[in-house]
């Protein structure tokens, strides 16, 4: 029978690309997340500004 053998240093090598490709998935999810929900608070901000100007616009029209 053939014996395989691995050698300490790339088993150390293999588990830490195993354990970092977790890491950067959850750093990665966490992104995306904050991504969502900043793009969600855009849309929020813009359509406040569009209110806000549309209802100065209203005002300024009923003074004159």
């Amino acid at each position: 029978m053939h014996q395989q053998y691995i050698d300490p240093t790339e088993a150390r090598l293999n588990t830490h690309e195993a354990v970092c490709a977790e890491r950067y998935k959850g750093i990665q999810d966490q992104f995306d997340g904050a991504n969502a929900r900043l793009k969600r608070l855009e849309k929020i901000l813009i359509s406040a500004c569009g209110f806000i100007i549309a209802l100065l616009v209203g005002i300024a029209l009923k003074i004159h």
